[in-house]
């Protein structure tokens, strides 16, 4: 009995060491080589709002509701989420991919919600944003035709 103690108190003390080291802090986390409150801001360059009713397309339509509805030479301010997310006024679109000279951010189409689409394309060198290029869509039964309607921006510094 007494060598049975005597060897938990020899395997305590050599585990005590062990658990009173501290870990290390894990590192922040980083998407697409940005990380979580990095911010820029961009102009919008252009904007088409388009639809497409049953093939025929209808140029320059006014933008639906639920998608932002930038002015060219608005300026807009990004914001990367604790996610990776872009952040824009009115929108939030889930960080998919580095591509190394672009970002790729998606929302796939839910009930309630459109697809969105959205690219950052990113200097190869410093990492910084160079320009964005934003899609949004929207799809409405009307009568039993369907209207599909893209709102594209394009933004540069």
């Amino acid at each position: 009995m007494k060598k049975l103690l005597l060897h938990a108190f020899a395997l305590l003390t050599a585990l005590l060491p062990l658990q009173m080291a501290e870990a290390a802090p894990n590192p922040p986390p980083v998407f697409g080589g940005w990380s979580p409150g990095k911010t820029f801001t961009f102009t919008v360059d252009t904007k088409l709002s388009a639809a497409n009713q049953m093939g025929q397309v209808l140029p320059s339509v006014p933008v639906p509701k639920g998608i932002p509805d930038l002015a060219v030479g608005q300026q807009v301010t990004f914001t990367i989420g604790k996610k990776g997310e872009l952040i824009g006024p009115g929108f939030k679109i889930a960080f998919q991919a580095d591509g190394g000279s672009s970002n790729a951010y998606i929302n796939k189409p839910k009930k309630g919600s459109p697809p969105v689409a959205g690219i950052v394309f990113k200097n190869v060198t410093t990492g910084e944003p160079l320009n964005v290029a934003l899609n949004f869509y929207t799809f409405k039964m009307t009568n039993r035709i369907p209207t599909i309607t893209s709102v594209t921006y394009t933004l540069n510094p």
